[in-house]
C-alpha cells in the first residue's frame, strides 16, 4: 500500500521540478543539499527469499517431502490398479461368487478413498509448513528492515520486484545484500 502512495508522490515531485521556471530559461539539475530530501532505499524481496539460506533450505526440504508424497501416492495408486485388474480377471473367469464380488468392490472403494485422504493430508501438511516458513520469513525480514531503518534513518524502504509498483531503480540504493547478510548472520549464530 505504501508503494501505491509513494509512486504518485514521485510523479508529482518529478513533474513539478520545473514548474516555477520561466519558459525558455535553462534549468540545471543539482544535488539536493545534505539533509534535504527523502532517504529512500529498496530491497528485492524475491532475491531475499532466494538468498536467505534458512528459507532456501526449508523450501528445499518441503520440495523433497512433496516429491516423496507424490511417489508414495503413485505407488499406492499403481498397487490399487493391479488389485482392480486382478479382481476383474477373476470376475471374467467366473472365479468369484456375486457376494464376494460385491465385498471386493466395497473394499477397493474404501482403499481408494483412503489413498485420496492420505494424499490430501500430506499435501495439507506441506502447505501448512510452507505458510509457516513464509510467515517466519516475512517476520524476520520485517525485523531486519526495521533495524536498518532505525540505524540509517531511512524514510522509505521500497520493494522492487515482480508485484511492486516500483519499476526502475538505481542500484546504488539497493540494500538487498545488507539485508541478506543480516538474515544469514542471525541464522549462522543460531547453528
Amino acid at each position: 500500500m505504501c508503494a501505491v502512495l509513494v509512486l504518485p508522490l514521485f510523479t508529482f515531485f518529478g513533474c513539478d521540478q520545473g514548474a516555477d521556471t520561466p519558459a525558455g530559461s535553462e534549468t540545471r539539475a543539482s544535488a539536493p543539499a545534505p539533509g534535504s530530501g527523502l532517504n529512500i532505499v529498496f530491497v528485492k524481496v524475491d532475491s531475499l527469499q532466494a538468498g536467505y539460506t534458512q528459507v532456501a533450505d526449508e523450501l528445499g526440504r518441503l520440495e523433497e517431502n512433496f516429491m516423496k508424497a507424490q511417489e508414495n501416492h503413485q505407488a499406492r495408486v499403481q498397487s490399487l490398479e493391479q488389485e482392480v485388474s486382478k479382481l476383474q480377471n477373476q470376475m471374467q473367469q467366473g472365479l468369484l461368487a456375486p457376494n464376494r464380488v460385491q465385498a471386493e468392490q466395497q473394499r477397493i472403494a474404501r482403499k481408494e478413498q483412503e489413498i485420496l485422504q492420505q494424499r490430501e493430508m500430506a499435501l495439507s501438511s506441506i502447505q501448512e509448513d510452507q505458510m509457516r516458513i513464509q510467515q517466519q520469513f516475512s517476520e524476520r525480514v520485517k525485523a531486519v528492515l526495521e533495524e536498518l531503518q532505525a540505524e540509517n534513518n531511512y524514510d522509505y524502504i521500497l520493494n522492487q520486484g515482480q508485484n511492486s509498483a516500483v519499476l526502475i531503480t538505481n542500484d546504488a540504493y539497493d540494500i538487498t545484500p545488507m539485508v541478506l547478510e543480516r538474515l544469514n548472520a542471525v541464522q549462522d549464530s543460531l547453528q
